[in-house]
């Protein structure tokens, strides 16, 4: 095991993912994929928020690429985070770090909440099908 998957791996508290629906991120999600298809992206085109290769490589390339979202976003929560922490004083500062913290928290949880059910899958299938290819990459 890596480093990294000790990071990324699920958590026990996370079990089998219902802790994030009880905080409406799969309701999130659902919208998520509603504005996807309002703005013409969805899972016909490789990106890297909608799965689009069901296949075991493509599981595992979705697998990794929710890794780097991950990060991203969490990035986007800890630096605001830190400057409503420090004691930002400036009002338009303060909206402004709120605003980044909030528009980045439910993407992070989804994040997480996609990688449990992804690995769930992925193991699901590895059971089913005997392939000795281990369920994550490295980040």
């Amino acid at each position: 095991m890596k480093l990294a998957d000790l990071y990324f791996l699920p958590k026990a508290f996370e079990g089998d993912g219902r802790v994030y629906e009880y905080m409406g991120v799969s309701w999130f999600k659902d919208q998520v994929r509603r504005l996807g298809r309002l703005t013409g992206r969805n899972a016909a085109r490789p990106n890297n928020y909608f799965l689009w290769d069901r296949s075991a490589d493509g599981l595992h390339a979705y697998e990794k690429m929710t890794r780097r979202n991950e990060v991203m976003h969490l990035v986007g929560v800890l630096l605001p985070l830190l400057g409503l922490l420090r004691g930002a004083t400036d009002g338009a500062l303060q909206v402004v770090l709120w605003v980044v913290l909030a528009v980045n928290v439910y993407p992070y949880l989804l994040q997480r909440y996609n990688r449990i059910r992804l690995l769930r899958v992925l193991k699901r299938r590895k059971r089913l099908i005997g392939q000795d290819r281990p369920l994550v990459h490295g980040g």
